[in-house]
């Protein structure tokens, strides 16, 4: 409380700073009589509005319609969590009898929308489920086929083929297409997961041509063709398939079909992105096939085709780059392989890449550039390799391993994981699922985080006098209605001016009364009354805060320079053999144990300045509407009342002077009108803050049951976490392992490449000693035949 009262101080303070004070020239009586009766029949006659503004506020709520269009436009523009958030709100007003079926059949397929684009499949196959089991009924009969067809989606990237059978299941139940040819399509995926592709194509020529469905349905179409044209070998002659050479006529001839199917949906109208898309898939396709079949001019054609903006235009870059190689056509093949070096640096190829193009350096005969791209590669390579080494040999058990990459300080610190590393090891990984358990582990220990966090706020908040910030419903009205309380106590400062204009001295009673009313007078000039000064405070509020928070960040920016010296004093500590500086046993001990005992210091500082940072979040939920400075000015209000009250009825009994006496008995009508028009603008206000109480009652315990049923939620999550530690470690450590070996290929290609280029340099200069040195010999030999000749008319002239 003290803090909060030193706030509202401070506050004030500052606003004497920005000038909200009394008018420099003081009022005549009559005239202070005027405006103050004009200012309380306006608050009288604005009495009226509050109710208008009660509904107003209770329109800002958005509606289902406005939540269901802001979640699809956060879809849109790729904001998939916001988008998440706003969808789950309508199923939960849904669940509460405030939202129809047709929202909730919109949020549940959105929702799974959402859930796809950020991996979250199992997530995403809860929802689509939900449209299935109800797809015999409207709404949910629009979503049932795009639903099914996800499913199977599902089914493909999480491996689990053994839904196939829950999705037929319900296909039967469905008719057999509609009208958009969602269906047909989605029983066409079906067939073609389980791999029944004469079924699959009778489905997907069931699609209308004009169905939005029509491009993926003969994408899927070739595809079918292509499997169809690839047969696999039995097992017994697969060896023998494989060493046999492949006729080049024959494989073109299998291929001519799928490159055909693929060549048609080229030539559909690209009218949507997603067609787009599926047109630039077609393109690469058919190079694909293309390349396969060693056309390598037709390959090159048709990956032309796909366009810049593409998201495969970067693979593309890479495939063509390996048909430029083929042709022998070294120069694009580099041209290629720069374009993707700027157009997506952080590509998993980009190893592969790198080391391709310092080899057609080499073989154009840049050996200076070829030198410069290997080490490069070495160079930003091997200090992952290494790091990965030190991470790898940290421990051996697989329950620290995954703890290990379940925390928050692998994120962070010296021995953080390069994300490179992270992601080639979901590539490496058998089975994704195993890193995506590990992905929402953490995402699910985040949210409980944020959860506990938000709810302690909604606490603090509910808890305190600034508990109507949470309902602006009833905040706009409780605002107005302060407004025109004070518009009524700024009546009675006019008034008070008035009663200055007409003052005598005097002595006794009336005039400590007096006194304490001219010192009130000043802090009710600081009264709001509108929008305008009750935006001013708010904004006041909030740059406190933000001094605070630049204050603290300085701190945080200070720990991190110290952080920085530290580690880089045990680098020197670990290096300094290595640059020649030796030190004596006892003194290398006395300086570790200091770096350990500064670290130690400095991890308290961070402690505390988290600490603080809690704080301030705290500080900013409770500044507002209804925060000390608001109890301070009920209480200076109430007191300016009772003073003035006083005065007036000491000068009405002659205490201050003929004039005192007359003005006072003359205002005395005014000022009882304005305790009746404050008296009603009370009562509204004291309703308005029983009606936020019990609100806030209300809210708090939703938010307890909420904070009960996220606690169970955090223990079964802690249970699945034990029950998954080792198996996902051991998983985890093998596939880290891969691409541990996968570096150390990296780096040892770049090796044999700084090698070769040697070697080629090696050999191109002894090949031009030996040019030269025959070169000089041939000219050596001419001299010779030329002087010989020479020697030889000597003679016969002699």
């Amino acid at each position: 409380m003290r803090l909060r009262h030193a706030h509202g101080w401070a506050l004030a303070s500052a606003l004497v700073t920005v000038g909200f004070g009394l008018p420099a020239a003081a009022l005549n009586a009559s005239e202070a009589q005027g405006r103050a009766r004009t200012a309380i029949s306006s608050a009288e006659a604005d009495i009226g509005k509050i109710s208008t503004a009660l509904s107003r506020a209770k329109r800002r709520d958005p509606s289902i319609v406005e939540r269901i269009a802001a979640g699809d436009m956060l879809y849109r523009t790729k904001d998939y969590e916001r988008s998440i958030d706003e969808f789950s709100k309508v199923l939960e007003l849904h669940r509460q009898g405030k939202a129809p079926e047709a929202a909730r059949a919109d949020a549940l397929f959105f929702l799974g929308e959402n859930y796809m684009k950020t991996r979250q499949y199992l997530s995403a196959r809860r929802h689509y489920r939900e449209i299935v089991e109800a797809a015999p009924r409207s709404p949910y009969d629009s979503y049932a086929g795009r639903s099914i067809s996800r499913l199977v989606d599902v089914a493909l990237r999480t491996d689990d083929l053994t839904t196939l059978d829950y999705i037929f299941a319900r296909l039967n139940a469905l008719p057999a297409s509609d009208a958009s040819g969602s269906l047909q399509y989605a029983r066409g995926k079906a067939l073609y997961a389980r791999k029944d592709y004469p079924s699959a194509r009778a489905a997907i020529n069931s699609v209308p041509a004009g169905s939005e469905y029509a491009h993926q349905a003969q994408y899927l179409m070739g595809v079918i063709l292509m499997r169809e044209a690839m047969p696999a070998p039995r097992p017994e002659d697969a060896a023998a398939a494989a060493k046999q050479p492949q006729d080049d006529a024959a494989l073109r001839a299998r291929f001519a079909a799928p490159i055909e199917q693929f060549r048609r949906i080229t030539r559909m109208p690209a009218d949507t992105e997603s067609h787009r898309h599926v047109i630039d898939l077609a393109w690469m396709a058919i190079g694909r096939l293309f390349y396969e079949t060693d056309n390598y001019l037709d390959s090159a054609e048709a990956y032309s085709h796909v366009d810049r903006t593409s998201p495969e235009f970067p693979t593309m870059l890479y495939e063509l780059a390996w048909v430029y190689v083929r042709l022998g056509d070294y120069q694009r093949a580099q041209r290629a392989l720069e374009v993707l070096t700027i157009m997506d640096p952080e590509r998993l190829e980009i190893a592969d890449g790198s080391l391709l193009r310092a080899d057609l350096m080499l073989r154009s005969g840049q050996f200076e550039k070829a030198l410069t791209l290997y080490q490069s590669v070495r160079g930003k390579f091997d200090p992952i390799r290494e790091q990965l080494d030190r991470f790898l040999a940290s421990t051996n058990d697989p329950a620290v391993y995954y703890d290990r990459l379940t925390r928050d300080e692998l994120e962070a610190g010296e021995e953080a994981l390069p994300p490179l590393v992270v992601q080639w090891a979901r590539e490496e990984a058998e089975d994704e699922r195993v890193f995506s358990m590990i992905d929402d582990v953490t995402r699910s220990r985040d949210l409980i985080k944020k959860s506990r966090r938000l709810a302690s706020k909604l606490n603090a908040v509910l808890g305190s006098s600034t508990r109507v910030k949470a309902f602006p419903e009833v905040r706009a009205p409780l605002e107005q209605t302060l407004g025109l309380i004070n518009k009524v106590a700024r009546a009675r400062v006019t008034l008070a001016e008035g009663m200055d204009d007409v003052h005598q001295p005097s002595a006794g009673e009336l005039e400590r009364v007096r006194a304490e009313r001219r010192t009130l007078m000043r802090r009710m000039g600081y009264l709001p009354v509108t929008d305008g000064d009750f935006s001013g405070r708010d904004s006041s509020g909030d740059r406190q805060w933000d001094e605070v928070s630049q204050k603290v960040q300085g701190l945080q920016l200070e720990a991190d320079r110290l952080q920085a010296i530290i580690n880089g004093l045990k680098r020197v500590m670990k290096e300094a053999e290595q640059h020649g500086v030796t030190k004596d046993p006892s003194s290398r001990q006395r300086f570790q144990a200091e770096i350990v005992a500064n670290e130690r210091e400095l991890e308290g500082y961070r402690t505390r300045i988290q600490q603080y940072r809690d704080a301030m979040d705290m500080g900013r939920a409770q500044v507002g509407f209804g925060d000390q400075r608001f109890v301070e000015d009920d209480n200076v209000r109430q007191r300016f009342r009772a003073v003035f009250a006083r005065e007036v009825q000491l000068a009405a009994a002659g205490q201050g002077g003929g004039s005192a006496a007359s003005y006072a008995r003359s205002i005395q009508g005014t000022l009882a009108r304005a305790d009746a028009v404050e008296g009603r603008l009370e009562g509204i206000k004291s309703g308005l803050e029983r009606d936020a109480l019990g609100r806030a009652n209300a809210l708090q315990s939703k938010i307890a049951e909420e904070v009960a049923n996220m606690e169970t939620y955090a223990v079964n999550l802690d249970g699945l976490d034990q029950q998954a530690r080792v198996l996902v470690g051991e998983v985890a450590m093998k596939n880290f392992g891969l691409v541990r070996d996968r570096l150390k290929s990296i780096v040892l290609r770049a090796d044999t490449g700084i090698v070769q280029q040697a070697w080629e340099l090696r050999e191109e200069q002894r090949i031009r000693v030996n040019n030269l040195q025959r070169e000089r010999a041939r000219e050596e030999q001419n001299l010779n035949d030329e002087l010989r000749e020479v020697l030889d008319d000597a003679e016969d002239s002699q």
